[in-house]
């Protein structure tokens, strides 16, 4: 398994030769997305042998290019083709944005020095100095991480860094977390303790609100100059995204540090929203925003680089069943789930967590040997911050199930 890290440098240049090249590459894409929904073409193989030789014959570049440009149009015509598959409207696809994509093989870059060499075409080519930090030079120098491709657009070089993944470990513990809105919530288990446990946001809903506020704000402030609107709103979207990552990046890393240290499994739900649902369009825009997806993008990229098992589960009616009787309710359950059949009582998002627990341990084997499913001993516990066990190390009492020990409140 491979696993990639993108390095992002600001970079200007007053080479006319690069932007001519950028053009080139944009107008490459555009036209092999005509060519490849003109004969119905989905494989870049074929897109190859329909027509490398014609734009290889129209356009003077670095003929590495045109494969590069063949992948793009084939990345951006599959969202559209799925929509017309759906039987929704969508137009025809182009690129708009100055663009280059290189492969590794099309490029010279100096890591120590940052010296990069793009070619134009035959005996032509443009330097540029990367300005490389510490960060940049971790990767760069470290010889298990290889050059991948290189994307350049109007100010900015993205180049990416990939290496093989180490091999996962076997669990001896298990953090079997559910992804609301605020936090993530569940449970920590190792053998026969367990101990309920909340990840916070930090803070990025009240981020999310407060730019919101600023962006309405300033669309009806500037409602008559849309150009500066625009420019004003781009400029709060960012602020609003660099601070939301900022404080993703730490909690995926505190959890990722906790599970590697513990040596235990990431349980997570593999959620996957479907349409709008009928629902209100506040209740769309608030899960438009929930940054869902990041974190569990940010998770398992880093879990796969420190070799820690991730495992996703389905997320179906993990808040509305009990844990000790499987029970389901199909009312709506507040903030406690009570099941009325054993009278189990818990906190919903902690129940939801011992549900995901249950099933991840149902699917896994080896994680099945590490980990006792005791749910009644978390019925008095007290829900611990993750970065507090992280720092105390200490985990929960090891006792009996509450509701097994209970006379005639027995697992079945």
């Amino acid at each position: 398994m491979k696993t990639h890290r993108a390095l992002v440098f600001p970079v200007t240049w007053q080479s006319p030769m690069l932007d001519w090249l950028l053009r080139e590459f944009r107008l490459l894409v555009n036209e092999s997305i005509r060519i490849a929904l003109k004969e119905d073409i989905r494989s870049r193989a074929r897109l190859v042998r329909a027509a490398y030789k014609g734009l290889s014959a129209t356009h003077v570049v670095y003929k590495q290019y045109i494969p590069s440009a063949f992948e793009v149009a084939l990345s951006v015509l599959k969202p559209h083709r799925r929509r017309l598959k759906r039987g929704k409207r969508s137009s025809t696809p182009y690129i708009r944005k100055l663009m280059l994509k290189a492969e590794n093989q099309s490029y010279r870059l100096d890591p120590k020095t940052g010296r990069l060499r793009i070619p134009i075409r035959a005996m032509e080519a443009v330097q540029l100095h990367l300005p490389l930090s510490e960060w940049h030079q971790s990767f760069l120098s470290d010889p298990s991480w290889g050059l991948g491709s290189l994307t350049v657009v109007p100010g900015k070089i993205i180049l990416v860094v990939r290496r093989g993944a180490p091999r996962p470990y076997e669990p001896e513990a298990a953090i079997a977390l559910d992804t609301n809105e605020d936090s993530l919530d569940g449970v920590v288990a190792s053998g026969e303790r367990m101990v309920p446990t909340a990840l916070p946001f930090d803070g990025v809903r009240a981020v999310q609100e407060t730019h919101f506020r600023r962006r309405r704000r300033l669309a009806r402030k500037k409602a008559g100059d849309r150009r500066v609107m625009c420019r004003l709103l781009n400029r709060e979207g960012q602020r609003e995204r660099h601070r939301i990552h900022q404080r993703l990046h730490r909690i995926s890393k505190r959890l990722v540090q906790f599970a590697e240290s513990r040596r235990a499994a990431i349980v997570l739900e593999d959620l996957t929203l479907h349409g709008a649902g009928g629902r209100s369009r506040r209740m769309n825009r608030r899960l438009s925003s929930w940054p869902r997806s990041m974190i569990h993008r940010q998770i398992e990229y880093k879990a796969a680089l420190a070799g820690v098992p991730v495992i996703k589960v389905n997320p179906a009616w993990t808040s509305k069943t009990c844990p000790v009787c499987g029970a389901r309710r199909r009312d709506r359950v507040g903030k406690v789930f009570v099941c009325l059949m054993c009278d189990w009582e818990m906190d919903r998002q902690i129940n939801a967590g011992m549900n995901i627990l249950k099933t991840a341990l149902a699917s896994n084997e080896a994680l099945a040997r590490a980990v006792r499913f005791q749910p009644g001993a978390l019925r008095h516990d007290v829900v611990s911050p993750l970065y507090d066990l992280f720092r105390r190390g200490t985990g929960a009492r090891e006792e009996p199930s509450g509701v097994e020990s209970r006379p005639g409140r027995g697992l079945t």
